[in-house]
């Protein structure tokens, strides 16, 4: 997936803060896609320079993850690629796709794959790292942190840091329950050293918080490891996109967050109307977004996740949310719905899907909005227009 690859035929867009795209090449849109008038396309360095990059490595064992549930073609192209050249090598597949569809993939590889090693990994992490410390000795020095090893890239623009595992809350459009049963977070110290790690040793200065309740508990947690960042002065730019939840912002928090450096503060408000979860009451997403302007906070640092393409959708109510988005001058950012396996409303949207949901994850795809019926594209780019237009006035 590197997107910095010196033999791409194209770099990718990169924009402030290291974001940006990933190089992709177009492909035939499958057949059950024609209605979606959007082109397909697969992610990824081109197959040629795969080969090249891998053509003198040999392996004791890969470990493959798959994120997105509707993902798992581009898991299956690199399996037949990898079975073709290293047909002994032990293959093992975990990741989110793996936990949710564990029956979808384990048909796949007995279908397509029954003669290679593949092992599909669904236990806790931990203890899987651990066997396959103990079965594979490295070759050489082995790598001396337990931290992701970004450093397989050509650059390094950004790092994701998960100061915790799991949710204590239990949305019905979310698995964070299902993929992780217990809320658990990390060592505050051991956090704020592998951000000391990434920037002393590659320089790297913006770093992104993946959790999904990144405010639970702040003072005990959060603050104290932005505390110890602060200690070493240090010019750091940190970011949410997972979003954080407006009722843990109060005056104290969001002034420490502008201290700390956060320059992308990312609110989950959802909905307006007719809200299905209890994280956040419009009043607490109002007062969070007082203190944070308060703070500091400029507009274009801030916005709000409206949830959209959810079963039985109502898109004036999303056009609503938009508006009301619009008379706080809160930037807002559409989200679409995908049905994740296991969750109430996954239930929920096999009733009202024109697809078979349980049959094939590649129905998961949010860009296709699998929970409606007939979905109104032309409507739904009128929301997405109205939401870049509704951006811009607030943040130009």
């Amino acid at each position: 997936m590197d997107p910095f690859h010196p033999e791409l035929p194209k770099k990718p867009k990169r924009r402030n803060f290291g974001i940006g795209h990933f190089y992709k090449e177009f492909i035939p849109k499958p057949i059950y896609f024609n209605d979606v008038p959007r082109r397909f396309y697969r992610y990824g360095i081109p197959v040629n320079i795969l080969k090249k990059t891998l053509k003198h490595l040999k392996f004791k064992a890969i470990l493959l993850t798959c994120t997105m549930t509707y993902w798992y073609p581009g898991l299956l192209a690199l399996l037949e690629f990898l079975t073709t050249r290293y047909p002994k090598t032990p293959i093992y597949i975990g990741g989110i796709y793996a936990k949710l569809c564990y029956k979808h993939l384990k048909k796949q590889t007995e279908t397509y794959f029954s003669d290679y090693p593949i092992y599909i990994v669904n236990e806790n992490h931990n203890k899987f790292l651990k066997e396959i410390k103990n079965k594979y000795q490295p070759s050489g020095e082995p790598y001396s942190y337990e931290y992701p090893i970004f450093d397989l890239q050509n650059s390094i623009p950004y790092v994701v840091i998960m100061t915790s595992y799991g949710c204590p809350f239990n949305c019905p459009y979310c698995a964070s329950k299902k993929l992780y049963p217990e809320f658990k977070i990390r060592n505050p110290e051991d956090v704020s050293k592998e951000i000391l790690f990434w920037h002393k040793n590659y320089g790297v200065v913006d770093f992104a918080f993946y959790d999904d309740a990144l405010l639970f508990n702040f003072d005990s947690h959060l603050a104290v490891i932005l505390e110890k960042v602060l200690s070493h002065n240090l010019n750091l730019r940190f970011h949410t996109p997972n979003a954080v939840h407006a009722r843990f912002i109060t005056k104290d928090v969001a002034q420490l967050l502008k201290m700390a450096g956060f320059k992308t503060i990312r609110i989950g408000l959802e909905r307006v109307e007719n809200r299905f979860d209890n994280k956040v009451s419009i009043d607490e997403f109002l007062q969070a977004v007082s203190y944070l302007k308060s703070a500091g906070f400029k507009e274009n640092e801030l916005g709000a996740y409206l949830l959209y393409g959810i079963p039985g959708e109502n898109f004036e109510e999303v056009k609503r949310s938009l508006l009301f988005l619009e008379k706080h001058k809160v930037p807002p950012h559409l989200a679409e719905f995908s049905p994740i396996p296991g969750t109430p409303f996954f239930e929920l949207a096999k009733q009202y899907s024109r697809y078979s949901l349980e049959e094939d994850p590649i129905f998961h795809n949010n860009t296709v909005f699998p929970a409606l019926k007939n979905p109104n594209w032309e409507e739904i780019e009128e929301l997405k227009t109205l939401a870049r237009k509704i951006r811009h006035s607030i943040c130009d």
